[in-house]
């Protein structure tokens, strides 16, 4: 068994993001960060990215939270 560093960041970020560790806006510089550092891919920052969208959508607020 080998450590496989991109898994262990991507799967970082989306943890962090899902405990409020972060907030989904840092997670995604960092995914931007390491992909041009390429120790991710491009399929990992839409894992990441994904993860956010279905993290953030159950947090939102409801419209009627605005009036």
């Amino acid at each position: 068994m080998s450590f496989d560093l991109s898994e262990f960041l991507t799967e970082g970020l989306i943890s962090s993001v899902n405990d409020g560790l972060i907030p989904s806006d840092l997670a995604t510089v960092y995914a931007g960060n390491y992909l041009v550092k390429s120790l991710i891919t491009q399929d990992q920052v839409t894992q990441v990215s994904d993860a956010i969208t279905a993290y953030s959508a159950p947090h939102s607020p409801a419209p009627e939270d605005y009036i």
